[in-house]
């Protein structure tokens, strides 16, 4: 993973990328491939963690590994139809959970660093603001890393302010550079890592690596030349190229196949973010995909979401299916929620015999709760009735996991889900099916009202906690589960699909912030984590109370009897 902050004997944190890599990069679910974050901020957040991970490239190439450039939050705001970002980016939640995430990000870099928390806390709000570019290139030992940003002169002053601090603290005195007509600096570490850094009419210019410098110089040019450090993007507001992901196993792991490159764009227009991401492998993708056999007298209103997947599109379904040793016979999976309470989530699969699948379902739950099994501390008691036949988890508060035979128009299907459905028996609108059964190669569909599957999601992932009796990962007073509360009420229809032509994978997505619900719900819960930003979504465990060792107490002597 090339030099890291271990075995780096002079390694401040803005010039060891590798220290970097393991402050901003989650693995988990799929926040890396869909942009975003709380709300916009976020979307430069996850792009440049992915950035950081590029740590320990092989110089193989010249040409960067990751370029990224972003229009900025405060940009994007000023406009008339930003309506509802604009409305969450004011709120106070969100400013809260940002800054709390930030805070522990702050710390989190000065102690792997050995510098001061200020430095960080001072710099780091800035990030995603202004209009942004970042490049990632393979180096000798690390990447070579390129940031600019815009800012101004008063914010820019202290980032140059702040940098030369962190030379000085090694004993190290930048060296003085003129580009262009404007002042730079330049800083060789001992261990032959190379910083430069200045501040040109409105933007911050920052490279990491000696490599990064021409890149800086004609920054610096374009600067003066045209008052920018490349030419505007008038087309995209985000745009995002990963390359080499060959030497990227937790990005590939996430994209089920051998990738080697992602590209994805997205433009704020008439108050929803249009996002399309082109996945390229490095063979064709299976484009067989079996006619829709959708259970529609199973699937039932009112919806407050629907996905639909097959072929290529089943990756992350059939992980899930997988431990629970269901396999699709069609090679088709569905999922929905109805709107009337917030606990109604449901899935339905296709299998050869439900009665059979059912039954072993039942077994395999009991002895994985059996004594001395992984789900021993497992709360509820499972019950299995062959008759109808369902298999249920009961005594779970709030919830009442199952599974059983779906309707009998739908001929074997089961179906899934933590709580009874609507008694309401009016099939899944044929408006919504006609938006995808016979769009040409497509795997995956998703439709959700966004503020109501958030709130779902939320409590499906506390579920879990609920389930296996792990208290401390039940999260409710927190900044973060404060910011999901109050998009409820601002979120409406996001729509995601996905289609296979040869080597690619095009993804497209309409939606208020980019993201989907479960998206929203799973990073704002690794923000949200006091252990930010250790890569993990579960939450630590409370320290144990010491035991106080009880007090000795001498009996009291009984009073003498008066006489």
């Amino acid at each position: 993973m090339g030099i890291s902050i271990t075995n780096c004997p002079h390694s401040p944190p803005f010039y060891d990328t590798a220290a970097w890599s393991n402050a901003w990069f989650a693995v988990d679910s799929s926040v890396v491939l869909w942009h975003g974050g709380s709300p916009m901020k976020c979307t430069l957040t996850v792009c440049f963690a992915t950035a950081l991970l590029t740590t320990g490239l092989a110089k193989a190439t010249a040409e960067p590994a990751l370029k990224l450039h972003f229009a900025g939050i405060e940009n994007l705001i000023q406009r008339e139809d930003a309506k509802t970002l604009k409305a969450v980016w004011a709120q106070k939640e969100t400013r809260t959970l940002r800054t709390e995430a930030l805070g522990k990000l702050a710390k989190h870099l000065a102690a792997q660093s050995g510098k001061g928390v200020s430095i960080f806390n001072s710099i780091l709000p800035d990030i995603g603001l202004g209009e942004t570019y970042l490049t990632i290139a393979p180096g000798d030992r690390n990447p070579d890393v390129t940031f600019m940003a815009a800012m101004s002169k008063t914010r820019g002053g202290e980032w140059v302010k702040r940098l030369k601090q962190i030379s000085a603290h090694d004993g190290i005195e930048p060296e003085e550079k003129i580009q262009a007509g404007y002042t730079g600096w330049r800083v060789d570490y001992k261990n032959g890592r190379s910083v430069g850094f200045g501040y040109a009419n409105g933007w911050l210019l920052l490279g990491i690596g000696k490599s990064t410098f021409v890149a800086l110089k004609q920054a610096s040019q374009q600067i003066a030349d045209t008052g920018r450090p490349s030419p505007a993007n008038t087309e995209q507001d985000l745009t995002l190229e990963l390359t080499l992901l060959s030497q990227l196993p937790a990005l590939q792991n996430l994209l089920s196949e051998k990738a080697n490159a992602v590209r994805l764009t997205s433009r704020l227009r008439k108050d929803n973010f249009f996002t399309k991401a082109v996945v390229t492998y490095d063979e064709a993708l299976s484009a067989n995909t079996a006619k829709w056999e959708i259970p529609t007298r199973t699937i039932t209103e009112p919806l407050a979401s629907f996905t639909a997947a097959r072929g290529v599109g089943l990756a992350t379904a059939r992980s899930v299916l997988g431990q629970i040793q269901l396999k699709p016979a069609n090679d088709q999976f569905f999922a929905w929620s109805q709107a009337r309470t917030k606990f109604q989530s449901f899935f339905a699969v296709k299998v050869g015999d439900p009665a059979a699948e059912i039954a072993g379902l039942a077994k395999r739950i009991d002895t994985f709760k059996k004594p001395g099994g992984a789900g021993e501390n497992y709360i509820g008691k499972v019950v299995h009735d062959p008759k109808k036949p369902v298999v249920t988890w009961g005594n779970v508060p709030l919830f009442a996991p199952y599974l059983t035979k779906a309707n009998s128009a739908d001929k074997g299907y089961v179906v899934g889900g933590v709580f009874p459905p609507d008694p309401i028996k009016k099939p899944i609108p044929q408006e919504l099916l006609n938006e995808f059964i016979n769009k040409k190669n497509l795997v995956y569909y998703n439709w959700e009202i966004t503020g109501q599957r958030l709130e779902k999601w939320n409590l499906l992932i506390q579920f879990a906690a609920i389930l296996s009796d792990r208290r401390e990962q039940l999260v409710n007073k927190t900044k973060g589960i404060d910011f999901i509360t109050s998009l409820y009420p601002k979120l409406g229809n996001t729509i995601t699909d996905a289609t296979v032509n040869g080597k690619k994978l095009t993804i497209t997505r309409k939606s208020h912030l980019g993201l989907s619900a479960l998206e929203i719900a799973l990073l704002t819960r690794w923000l949200d984590n006091p252990e930010f930003p250790k890569p993990t979504l579960e939450w630590p465990k409370p320290a144990e109370t010491p035991r106080a060792k009880p007090r000795h107490i001498k009996p009291r002597k009984k009073p003498a009897g008066k006489k």
